[in-house]
């Protein structure tokens, strides 16, 4: 009785494939727009940058009347602030260029998980160079995360640097995510376990 196939990894090989090429086709269009930019400023256009932020409770009072709380504060707020550049601020191409670098990392994440699918829907998942796959994943999720808690730190520290609110007490906060550097290390142990069934394979090929 011929075995039925598993259509699961064949599924995510296409799936990791479309989102291969629109990552690719989004990092193409993001280095186009910053290239233009470059030569010809960008006009209407708005940027949202993070924030973090504290409210002054003399401002704007918290309270919750039913519980008997009064001057309850709101600290360490996160949200967005939208606004148009003046002209000539030559914030696009900057921006642009970090989002490029972090559309690289992703192509480089996604790249890697194809190429591991591929093999478990071949049959051959304990091939050597998906140890090493699965390792440059778990670096990639890290340093991502370590990118993303700069990209933060700096968003806040340009909001705090030049913008003011009255009642408002913007601050600069990485927010860096532990789990994320957790999940990290978890890629890294799956990594190692296919490093040794890869081990064990080539051992049991040799036996036979």
């Amino acid at each position: 009785m011929t075995p039925i196939k598993n259509p699961i990894p064949s599924l995510l090989v296409v799936l990791l494939n479309v989102a291969w090429w629109l990552v690719a086709l989004s990092m193409a269009l993001t280095m186009c727009i910053g290239a233009l930019s470059a030569f010809s400023p960008i006009r209407g256009g708005y940027f949202d940058i993070p924030i973090s932020f504290s409210v002054d409770p003399r401002t704007l009072p918290v309270r919750a009347p039913s519980l008997g709380i009064e001057g309850a504060q709101i600290e360490h707020a996160r949200g967005t602030v939208r606004f148009s550049p003046p002209e000539g601020a030559s914030l696009v191409v900057p921006a642009l260029l970090g989002l490029v670098v972090m559309l690289a990392l992703a192509l480089f994440v996604v790249g890697q998980l194809r190429a591991v699918f591929r093999t478990l829907r071949d049959g051959r998942p304990f091939v050597p160079a998906n140890a090493t796959r699965i390792r440059w994943i778990a670096f990639a999720v890290m340093a991502g995360e370590l990118g993303r808690a700069v990209v933060m730190f700096s968003s806040n520290s340009y909001v705090m640097t030049h913008f003011s609110a009255n009642g408002l007490r913007f601050d600069a906060r990485p927010d860096f995510n532990v789990f994320t550097i957790i999940y990290g290390l978890i890629i890294l142990a799956i990594a190692e376990v296919f490093r040794t069934g890869t081990r064990l394979d080539e051992d049991q090929s040799l036996t036979i």
